[in-house]
């Protein structure tokens, strides 16, 4: 197989385990942090199924779109070895904090200390999971052969 084919069947593969992991990880596994957390505050929680699948639609394409990092770090820091993966998932916590602040601005937070504590521990971790199971999924799926085409 040509190098630039090669290339592109890695690309699809990341995407695709970017894709996977961002469903059910920070998709699925947010919305469970999300309703933790909830049971934190005085309010009762309001969850739907719209705003449930919304979760995991932003987490699908969240994952999808930022799954090519991985191969970057592949290329240029060949000796990072297996920690790639949980480096994956600390640049996607970043760049989706940084994507929140943009959209929602930097305001006062006002939220039981629970919350904020909880918060602050347990999506970092959602995230350090997150690329891990991309790069998991990524060479699982890479080992494999060729994508099959349908």
């Amino acid at each position: 197989m040509p190098s630039g084919a090669r290339r592109r069947h890695g690309t699809e593969r990341v995407v695709l385990a970017g894709l996977a992991s961002g469903a059910l990880v920070l998709g699925l596994g947010g919305r469970v942090l999300m309703r933790v957390l909830a049971l934190t505050t005085p309010e009762p929680p309001r969850f739907t199924l719209e705003g449930s699948l919304q979760v995991l639609a932003v987490g699908a394409v969240w994952g999808a779109v930022t799954a090519p990092l991985l191969l970057v770090a592949e290329g240029r820091f060949p000796r990072l070895g297996r920690s790639k993966g949980p480096l994956l998932g600390l640049a996607v916590l970043v760049l989706a904090a940084a994507a929140l602040l943009l959209i929602e601005g930097a305001g006062e937070i006002v939220a039981p200390r629970s919350f904020i504590v909880l918060s602050s521990l347990l999506f970092p971790a959602l995230f350090v999971v997150h690329g891990v199971a991309v790069e998991k999924l990524w060479r699982l799926w890479t080992s494999r052969g060729p994508v099959p085409t349908p």
